[in-house]
């Protein structure tokens, strides 16, 4: 279970725009959202591998599947030893702190 459980961590580094976590100064902190869009792209490539078998899902198997998908990738990177932090914590790797700062100080409004 062990290098599954990398291969999804290194998927759920690999979509995401935050820098990667330096592994080599222990820092093992995942933000949840780059874990969720990593669930997400792993689920949608399920369900279209699926579709091309001639499987057809309920919308509402899709959402409930989405979830348990995300909620089982979560366990195993979490057994992996990594820790999964929500983003708007304050996560305790310094390149995660400097991701965060970096989009506190984008504006969405145009200046004018």
């Amino acid at each position: 279970m062990r290098p599954v459980s990398i291969v999804l961590a290194c998927t759920a580094l690999g979509y995401s725009a935050q820098p990667s976590p330096s592994f080599a100064s222990g820092c093992r902190q995942l933000l949840e959202s780059n874990v969720k869009i990593a669930s997400m792209h792993a689920y949608a490539s399920i369900l279209a591998n699926a579709a091309r078998n001639g499987w057809n899902y309920t919308p509402e198997s899709i959402v409930s599947g989405s979830k348990r998908h995300f909620e089982e990738m979560s366990l195993q990177l979490i057994a992996a030893g990594y820790e999964i932090v929500p983003a708007n914590a304050h996560p305790h790797c310094a390149n995660l702190n400097r991701a965060e700062n970096d989009e506190s100080t984008m504006t969405t409004e145009p200046n004018t």
